[in-house]
């Protein structure tokens, strides 16, 4: 039986009336005006890695004690259709600083060591090489203002890499077809031959299915005036071979991109050797583990658009002749303009940035109007009376314009931009907004003019069925596969929802029929109305 409304209270409460007194005040407090009590004396356990310029500034003037008032004295407004858009003075600028500076963006070199040292004496060597090379790529982001990509701060990671090119007869640099020079380390090179002046490298540009014949002449012609070995191949094309067991045609007769078996002999060529090592070294996100698993015919190593997947180099023998020594991925230190670039290029992950309007500004700059509408099937606004008829779509028109064709809103009824804005930006990560940056010494527009009329020829034919040319024939019946695919998987699915037996009708715990009603006898309507449920058919 319980106690009654007027019964003494419990020994609870005596216990705190006899240990603090009786208070005036005996109503519960909120959890802030607890946190606020035990602000001194609380811990912070919160982790914290990255703050933006307010949250930095506010944290430091609250551990340096400072008190502060705001004034409100000159006010930049920020036109959010430009956020993220350099212009072209302010470009140039910056390709002229990183061009003066570029002899200072290192790797950490590991420091001279001999058999007779400990191991206490190597790490303590080691950590202490590698600290100052952190310090100064700190004083080169501070004093001359530079944009330095996030690189690999764990020291293991880089002991990996060490080990690597010290076993390997050739290091080979596996690149994105699409930006080679943002994922190519020329201070990797540099670093090789210090180590053993017959040590080769190489550059393997990968996913080159996505360039046509003439970008990809472009980027061999730029390779071969600079003296630097390169190669073209798509380990996803050769890949699709392997599985589907069947040959597909060679994108290119002159032989461009090299197949699986073409690949292999030639890192044979390279090494006079009996036993090669080749080392494979690469950024995450550009084909590494793809490439490492083609070669070898059979997944061997995990596949991971983030580092940190493998936590040590493998060695993997291909046959008695070549091995393959894959070393972890590692976001080497390089110089970009913004971080809008840093989330196209895929070095920073979409899914944690904080904001999509400068890299969807920056976009739009690279991705024609019209490819947008063809490929998400959305008509984006025109320019409104008074505008320039030509320019590009702002991000929050396209944006805009997928959300609600997707349905995507968010709770206030509004387009919800962000989740439109995920989509679009892996879209261009993975390829299917298909933009290519130019070797230095090729004009720009015209490189991307081909990147343009080869989308335009690919959409033509998934939707018109016309002829291809033969440059474009494998990249075409490889869209057609992969779209062949996604729709028998997308039959069998709804074949196996939609049965018979499937649709049922549910009420609350239990199967319904039509009719179900309720057993008891007595109820009182309001009651009942909260108490019955709808039934719901799938």
């Amino acid at each position: 039986m319980g106690r009654k409304k007027h019964q003494a209270p419990g020994l609870g409460k005596a216990l705190i009336k006899d240990r603090f007194g009786k208070s005036k005040t005996s109503g519960h407090l909120h959890a802030a005006e607890l946190a606020a009590e035990n602000i001194d004396t609380e811990v912070n356990l919160k982790s914290v890695t990255e703050l933006n310029s307010l949250d930095e500034f506010l944290a430091t003037a609250q551990l340096a004690g400072t008190e502060f008032t705001a004034k409100r004295l000159n006010v930049h407004f920020v036109d959010a259709n430009q956020k993220g858009i350099l212009s072209e003075n302010e470009e140039k600028e910056i390709l002229a600083t990183q061009d003066e500076f570029k002899h200072l963006l290192q790797i950490p070199r590991r420091p001279k060591w001999d058999l007779k040292m400990s191991k206490d004496e190597l790490d303590k060597n080691e950590r202490e090489s590698f600290l100052d090379w952190r310090r100064k790529l700190a004083v080169l982001q501070e004093e001359e203002q530079l944009l330095v990509t996030p690189y690999e701060k764990n020291l293991d990671f880089w002991r990996q890499l060490w080990r690597v090119i010290e076993r390997s007869d050739v290091v080979v640099q596996i690149v994105d077809a699409r930006d080679p020079l943002l994922f190519r380390c020329t201070d990797l090179e540099t670093y090789v031959k210090e180590v053993d002046p017959q040590k080769q490298n190489l550059i393997l540009v990968n996913k080159a299915d996505l360039l046509s014949s003439q970008q990809r002449e472009a980027w061999k012609n730029y390779f071969q005036q600079l003296n630097v070995a390169a190669v073209f191949w798509s380990a996803v094309l050769e890949s699709e071979k392997l599985e589907d067991n069947e040959e597909i045609e060679q994108i290119d007769n002159d032989e461009s991109l090299l197949s699986r078996e073409q690949l292999i002999q030639y890192f044979k060529d390279l090494v006079s050797k009996d036993k090669k090592v080749i080392g494979m070294v690469g950024y995450p996100n550009v084909g590494k583990s793809s490439t490492v698993n083609t070669l070898m015919g059979v997944k061997r190593v995990a596949v991971s658009a983030t580092p940190g997947r493998t936590k040590h180099f493998q060695t993997l023998h291909v046959d008695e002749e070549l091995c393959l020594c894959d070393c972890p991925g590692l976001v080497f230190p390089s110089f970009l303009s913004s971080k809008a670039e840093m989330v196209l290029s895929g070095i920073l992950p979409i899914d944690q940035m904080r904001d999509h309007i400068s890299p969807m500004n920056l976009l739009s700059r690279r991705i024609p109007r019209k490819v947008i509408e063809v490929t998400y099937g959305t008509n984006i606004p025109r320019p409104p009376e008074g505008d320039d008829p030509n320019r590009a779509p702002t991000s929050s028109e396209i944006l805009n314009a997928h959300a609600l064709l997707r349905g995507f809103m968010t709770s206030h009824g509004q387009p919800d931009n962000a989740r439109s804005a995920r989509i679009i930006l892996k879209d261009y990560v993975n390829g299917k907004l298909l933009c290519s940056r130019a070797p230095p010494g090729v004009d720009e527009a015209l490189y991307r003019d081909w990147t343009v009329s080869k989308v335009d020829i690919v959409l033509k034919k998934l939707a018109a069925k016309v002829a291809v040319a033969a440059d474009m024939k494998a990249v075409v019946e490889r869209i057609d596969r992969l779209n062949k695919h996604k729709g028998e998987q997308a039959s069998e699915i709804e074949a196996e929802f939609f049965k018979p037996e499937q649709v049922k009708t549910f009420s609350k715990g239990r199967k319904s029929s039509d009719d179900d009603k309720s057993s008891k006898k007595h109820f009182n309507k309001k009651k009942e109305k909260m108490r019955r449920v709808r039934t719901v058919q799938y």
